[in-house]
């Protein structure tokens, strides 16, 4: 087979074709940071940096087929897609310790009725005070703008250097929004106490959602302009870890599909990096396009068992384990890798990547033994 390029590679395997090789794209972030020896809130706060540190990574692990993101993500970033208030490196943890976030409740049941009668984009500003209490509404244009900026400054110097970006804009299902807001306890709880009020929040801010991944005057706004391959839908909530199937069928699916369908519409891949447990949801997903859509996961749901389901319908792409690349050997990692090239690979319709992020504290010789293996194990004959 001929040697094709970085993008044909990647679009054969979504179109769950035979690429020459299995394409890969690692998730990377805070391991950037800490193999180079830079403070997690410098990271965080200095974008040019982060970038920086991306590309030099890129360059000494020989590199990759996409960079995931050809940014580094911030405090304001992930505000755009959680409403979730966050503990942050420098501010109220130490200088070097990864971000976390907050389980307490951002929106209370009377928003579920502000959300029916406004929909996403009002909500979301109405809720910024209480995500983010140390900036004013009136630095949201400002932030919005640095933002956007930056990704398609970070995205151009990637491609200047012939690197795409695999994914940018990111938004996450109602299911998840509501669950991250409302906090885990509470949302269970609405689930079974006003169940018609959740539905009606949900369907009045999907339009909103949809509209800020595909492009207009919305926050997002930009995934059809800036180059991305895909658009980032991330969920973890409404999987098997959290809700029945039954569940998930009314609650979460109706919603998912709505919005992949969409972006479908409008020529835009999506790109489901769902964490936690979706082994039980898999069958769901032949209800999408054949060879339209990527399925990312984590290592939590069983890969190998989605590939059964969905050989020859959906891309997989993962599931490096983050346990595996932290405590692991590297001939552990070159055998699951090995693993996930001839059973996951079989056929096609295959990316190899992390499970989520390269953890912080990864070996980085587990992380160049994922690299070396995919691609010595990953060519179709």
């Amino acid at each position: 087979m001929a040697t094709m390029t970085h993008r044909e590679r990647i679009a054969a395997a979504i179109r769950c074709e035979n690429p020459d090789r299995v394409p890969i794209s690692p998730m990377l972030d805070f391991f950037c940071a800490r193999y180079k020896g830079v403070m997690l809130d410098e990271f965080i706060n200095d974008n040019d940096l982060g970038r920086e540190l991306l590309i030099q990574i890129f360059n000494e692990f020989g590199g990759w087929d996409a960079t995931y993101q050809s940014t580094t993500l911030n405090e304001f970033a992930f505000g755009l897609t959680l409403p979730m208030r966050m503990k942050v490196p420098g501010r109220e943890l130490p200088p070097d310790m990864i971000w976390q976030f907050v389980e307490i409740p951002i929106i209370e049941v009377e928003d579920y009725d502000f959300a029916i009668a406004n929909g996403f984009l009002p909500l979301w500003g109405k809720l910024f005070p209480k995500m983010r209490p140390h900036q004013s509404p009136a630095q949201i244009p400002g932030l919005l703008e640095a933002w956007n900026n930056q990704a398609i400054k970070d995205t151009q110097i990637w491609e200047s250097r012939g690197v795409q970006s695999f994914t940018g804009v990111a938004i996450s299902p109602p299911f998840d929004f509501f669950s991250m807001g409302r906090s885990l306890k509470e949302f269970s709880f609405d689930l079974h106490r006003r169940p018609e009020k959740v539905l009606a929040a949900m369907d009045a801010i999907t339009p909103g959602l949809i509209e800020a991944a595909i492009g207009g005057q919305t926050m997002i706004s930009q995934a059809t302009k800036w180059g991305y391959m895909t658009n980032f839908i991330g969920a973890t909530r409404g999987s098997a870890t959290f809700i029945s199937p039954k569940m998930f069928e009314k609650f979460n699916w109706p919603y998912i599909k709505q919005i992949a369908l969409a972006l479908l519409d409008a020529g835009i891949t999506p790109l489901f990096h769902f964490d936690s447990d979706w082994t039980p949801m898999l069958e769901f997903f032949k209800d999408l396009p054949k060879g339209k859509c990527v399925l990312e996961l984590d290592s939590v749901t069983d890969i190998f068992k989605a590939k059964q389901v969905l050989a020859g319908h959906m891309c997989l792409m993962g599931d490096v384990p983050a346990a595996l690349l932290t405590l692991g050997t590297p001939d552990q990692v070159t055998a699951y890798v090995k693993r996930l090239c001839e059973e996951v690979g079989d056929g096609g319709g295959y990316i190899l990547s992390s499970g989520c992020s390269v953890p912080v504290d990864a070996k980085p010789a587990n992380l160049r033994a994922m690299i070396e293996a995919g691609n010595r194990y990953g060519v179709y004959n």
